[in-house]
């Protein structure tokens, strides 16, 4: 292994002098992506030595422990190749015979499942981006395009579920604030889904003028969740980030829909607040048109003093007013109906506008959370989602807002493994034994390295007899002890 790594090193030197003197002094940015492809090239034969040399100790120092595992060679050099952080790399490794039936001990230390053509590293680094940017671009930005939008979402249909769990702050704030609100999604069958979304926050903190941030906020989506369920989760939440004995008053801020209604069950006493967006969505389209609008003064006016039999005064007077200026017809019918139902909705939650007025309240911003946390990447752009690929997106973008990233480990969990997947993996036994085997015997290669004078051989030729300018660089620098 020494000969092979050293003779790697060697042909990695001259390619970078030959790019040099062929290339010359280029734009930064030109010679950095050359300077990395080389050095990538290389990370990536190393690999293959690495992981071939393993290979070697398993067949060779291990083959006591095989014996006893009853693992019998089967056949060498059984070539698979993989997608990497590195590029593509194809390595080289033995099919073992066990009792059970056969398997690659060194897939199973590795950490690839069968079948998988794209490493655990590399598919994280391709979900966390498709949180934010569609499966194509994700894919094309992680991989350079060498793995395709399909492999992309193939990964995070597999992707195990990933919750974020959040720290207890260090002091519990005495008012914490709730906001609810849900996005409307195209679904593939022409059927519209809603995903319910909750922040929790401390308050909120001045950022600059005019901008403010939330304390402490933590998301949480409960698409094909029960809304009790979703609730109880929330519930959980908030006890893990807060001690729920110090906290004082809850705002929940949503519209009247009857999920959000239910927080309230789950948080006694607390205050059901109106989002300024509902409200003025009502408000605008009760006082809409050439017969209501001369009526919004007042009905503004009656909000502000709280004074609520005004306002309903006022909404009988629009209705007297609409059915005795308009002619019969449908607009006729549409203004009437717009009327009664925006009408009833403001006096129905009468008192959660006015909480709006509270000392302690911090303003809605529902609309604006539902559209930063989900509409930017499901909703806003048209396109079809499967229940499946809502769900697993829904999750990962949440938990990518959470501060948090899917992590290699997370990849294939949700897979539904058959059952020769499943025995295959059972055949391995104790992995541990085989990697302490290996780790050994990286030790005895690489005891006493440290100095790398395994480097200076004389007898390693080092590029040619043939003297080129490449080649006399080289052998000056060498000379000069710049190079090994």
């Amino acid at each position: 292994m020494e000969q092979i790594i050293q003779q790697i090193a060697i042909e990695t030197v001259k390619e970078i002098l030959q790019y040099r003197e062929i290339e010359g002094f280029r734009k930064i940015h030109e010679m950095s992506d050359a300077l990395k492809a080389i050095s990538d090239r290389m990370a990536g034969r190393l690999l293959v030595v690495f992981i071939e040399e393993a290979d070697r100790a398993i067949c060779e120092d291990a083959k006591a422990q095989r014996r006893a595992d009853g693992l019998a060679i089967h056949e060498r050099g059984v070539e698979r190749t993989t997608f990497t952080s590195l590029g593509s790399i194809s390595f080289k490794r033995t099919y073992f015979n066990a009792p059970a039936g056969r398997s690659y001990l060194l897939d199973s230390i590795l950490g690839i499942e069968p079948y998988e053509r794209v490493d655990a590293g590399v598919s994280a680094r391709m979900l966390n981006e498709a949180a934010y940017a569609s499966f194509g671009r994700s894919a094309g930005m992680v991989t350079g395009g060498q793995v395709s939008r399909q492999t992309a979402w193939n990964k995070m249909r597999d992707l195990g579920e990933v919750t974020y769990v959040p720290k207890r702050v260090a002091d519990t704030p005495p008012v914490i604030h709730i906001f609810a609100d849900e996005d409307h999604v195209d679904m593939q069958d022409a059927t519209n889904a809603t995903v319910p979304i909750v922040t929790i926050c401390g308050g909120k903190r001045p950022v600059c003028k005019g901008r403010n941030a939330l304390i402490d906020p933590v998301h949480v989506q409960g698409y094909r969740m029960k809304p009790e369920k979703h609730w109880e989760y929330v519930y959980a939440v908030c006890a893990e980030q807060y001690d729920m004995g110090k906290v004082e008053q809850v705002y929940l801020y949503g519209d009247g829909a009857k999920w959000v209604m239910g927080g309230l069950d789950f948080f006694p006493g607390a205050i059901h607040v109106l989002d300024e967006y509902h409200f003025e969505k009502r408000m605008k389209a009760l006082f809409a048109g050439d017969v209501c609008g001369p009526f919004l003064l007042r009905g503004r006016t009656a909000v502000a003093k709280n004074d609520k039999g005004a306002f309903q005064k006022i909404v009988y007077e629009m209705e007297d007013a609409v059915c005795a200026t308009m002619a019969e017809g449908k607009p006729k019918r549409k203004r009437l109906r717009a009327v009664k139902e925006d009408g009833a909705y403001i006096l129905t939650y009468w008192e959660a506008i006015q909480a709006n007025k509270f000392k302690d309240t911090i303003g809605s911003c529902t609309e604006a959370l539902v559209s930063h946390l989900l509409s930017e990447r499901i909703s806003r752009d048209p396109m079809g989602w499967s229940e499946a690929g809502l769900a697993q997106m829904a999750m990962v973008r949440v938990y990518r807002k959470n501060g948090c990233a899917v992590n290699p480990r997370d990849i294939g969990k949700g897979k539904e493994v058959d059952k020769r997947k499943e025995r295959k993996r059972a055949l391995v036994g104790n992995i541990k034994i085989y990697e302490d085997i290996i780790q050994k015997q990286h030790d005895e290669v690489f005891a006493g390295r440290s100095d790398w004078r395994w480097f200076e051989r004389d007898e390693i030729n080092w590029i040619s007899s043939k003297r080129t300018g490449t080649e006399h660089a080289l052998s000056l620098l060498k000379k000069a002890g710049y190079v090994c």
